[in-house]
């Protein structure tokens, strides 16, 4: 008889299998489109970090090494871009050869960074390049924004007239 109830107990039926992976399925569909989102924030967050890192890497080497030292955005990770409101897929930082117009970047112009955003993510902004000097004074404000293509909320990366980047606190609207 016991042999008997061990037999029993050992497995489940077909029936409450069946029930369990539809349990497992609907909370499935159900997280889908908030870890899409949280993708997208991650996504957002990490370029600007990235960006913000890269301004500072950029403003400490003109101290350090004395010599002129631009970010760019690009679209082709090898050329600046030409226009301050063209859509990017990351930037370049390089240290200014002397006798050429910020942003102008050839071949043999050595880089410091360049930096490829992830899928469907581009950057913009007010100017197409960023100049730091080794001197220390007043320099020009930027922002850059931040945006994930098919929706509308971005962020943006301002530059002080000192040259401090920092991360907007207020979300940024993405038409694209």
């Amino acid at each position: 008889m016991d042999a008997v109830l061990l037999h029993r107990s050992r497995g489940v039926t077909a029936l409450e299998l069946l029930f369990v992976v539809a349990v497992l399925a609907l909370l499935a569909s159900l997280a889908a489109p908030s870890f899409a989102s949280l993708q997208r924030a991650a996504a957002l967050s990490a370029a600007a970090n990235q960006l913000v890192w890269s301004l500072q890497q950029a403003r400490s080497s003109a101290i350090l090494q004395g010599v002129p030292t631009t970010l760019c955005l690009s679209a082709d990770a090898v050329s600046c871009v030409g226009s301050r409101n063209a859509d990017a897929r990351g930037w370049l930082v390089f240290q200014q050869q002397p006798g050429r117009a910020a942003g102008d970047i050839d071949a043999a112009t050595p880089r410091l960074r360049n930096v490829r955003l992830p899928t469907r993510v581009t950057v913009n902004g007010s100017r197409a390049a960023v100049t730091y000097w080794p001197a220390a004074r007043a320099g020009t404000t930027s922002t850059f924004d931040l945006c994930v293509s098919g929706t509308s909320v971005g962020r943006s990366v301002v530059i002080s007239q000192t040259g401090r980047p920092r991360v907007a606190t207020e979300a940024v609207a993405c038409n694209r």
